[in-house]
């Protein structure tokens, strides 16, 4: 038995990786065509733009992975069913739930791989992706050495950054703000910067000296607001996508702005979509099975993907279609967000001990055959 689930489990996995392998191919192509755009600003190169889409892989395949684990299953599994292995392992005396076994097994292992490509390698290779895009700058500056070090020139205003908390969070904020002259008339300090609103940053523990001649007074604040602080682009730079945030991020994130008063509902919506993806892994995996256990003469190999990939498609869009649901009119995001995804699983689960559609398949046969000598 155990050879048998390691063979399951094998093709399962087998099948995955050609699905994998087409739709990486295909959104990659989609990011490239976007990423050559930018080529010719700054130093931004070809090559630039080549490894900027090679560092996204790691975030594209964790987007991916939950219609991979579907459509990978009908793939895999596929075959099994066309050689009537699955019908052979029914015939054994193999009940569907007992052959789900190992399908669950490969589905957890990927859902722990997704889960720690999301915690470690996402956020890694975003950052390195930013680096590269930040070469279409002119006037940024940011060396790698250790520590952040970015400079930027603002109009009069020139910034420095010292480091990034959580990818989000600038730390070791200075503005230098100069005259006509080029003189320095202020210098502000502050221990934080944390964005707020487009265009508006909210400084924390703030020191101002203003120079005037000879003299220089110095004032203390706990906060203060600081509009167009770097550009959009520029935040780019520093800042990483909500997406490509790891878990553990976002909940450190979540927490400094619950202790400064703001808002967070945002910041959980996303969370709670990082959430959904493992589990989602697992409930595709398993409805794969349900989908091909039975007689396959009635139903082609094209025609078993094709369903799948309208429920994959379906599923995504209903995915897609709650988080913007939640953000948008402030519903509570665990519920919302993990709503459809715990209705498929539970579906999945039941569909591996439902024993009504070969009856159903009989009845509906019966009925095309008496359709046409009635009429």
């Amino acid at each position: 038995m155990i050879i048998l689930d390691r063979y399951i489990a094998l093709n399962y996995l087998k099948g995955m990786l050609p699905v994998m392998l087409l739709l990486l191919a295909l959104f990659s192509l989609l990011a490239l065509a976007d990423e050559l755009e930018q080529v010719g600003r700054g130093t931004f190169r070809q090559v630039d733009a080549f490894l900027v889409v090679l560092y996204t892989v790691p975030r594209r395949i964790v987007d991916l992975m939950p219609v991979t684990a579907l459509l990978g299953g009908l793939m895999g599994l596929g075959a099994m069913a066309n050689h009537q292995e699955l019908m052979a392992a029914r015939a054994a005396g193999l009940s569907k739930a007992r052959m789900a076994r190992p399908i669950l097994k490969a589905t957890v292992m990927v859902a722990l791989v997704v889960m720690l490509m999301q915690s470690l390698l996402v956020p890694a290779s975003e950052r390195i992706a930013a680096e590269l895009r930040s070469r279409s700058l002119e006037s940024v500056s940011v060396d790698m050495g250790g520590r952040l070090k970015f400079w930027t020139r603002s109009g009069e205003n020139f910034v420095h950054v010292s480091d990034v908390l959580f990818n989000r969070l600038l730390v070791g904020v200075e503005i230098y703000n100069t005259g006509e002259q080029g003189k320095l008339k202020t210098l502000i300090q502050a221990e934080r910067a944390t964005i707020v609103g487009e265009d508006t940053w909210l400084l924390e523990n703030v020191r101002r000296t203003q120079l005037s001649g000879m003299s220089a007074t110095e004032d203390h604040f706990d906060r203060m607001s600081w509009s167009h602080l770097i550009s959009q682009e520029q935040a780019d730079v520093l800042i990483l996508p909500l997406e490509a945030l790891a878990p553990h991020e976002l909940l450190l994130y979540i927490r400094h702005l619950k202790k400064n008063d703001l808002d967070t509902h945002h910041f959980r919506v996303i969370f709670w979509k990082q959430i959904s993806i493992a589990i989602s892994i697992v409930a595709m995996g398993l409805l794969s099975l349900p989908l091909l256990v039975g007689s396959t003469r009635a139903v082609s190999a094209s025609q078993r993907i094709v369903l799948g990939g309208i429920i994959g498609i379906v599923f995504y869009l209903l995915q897609q279609m709650t988080g913007h649901l939640a953000g948008l009119f402030y519903l509570v995001p665990s519920g919302t967000i993990l709503a459809p995804v715990v209705v498929l699983l539970a579906l999945s689960v039941i569909a591996q001990f439902w024993r009504g559609m070969g009856k159903f398949k009989m009845t509906f046969r019966e009925l095309a055959r008496k359709t046409p000598s009635s009429a």
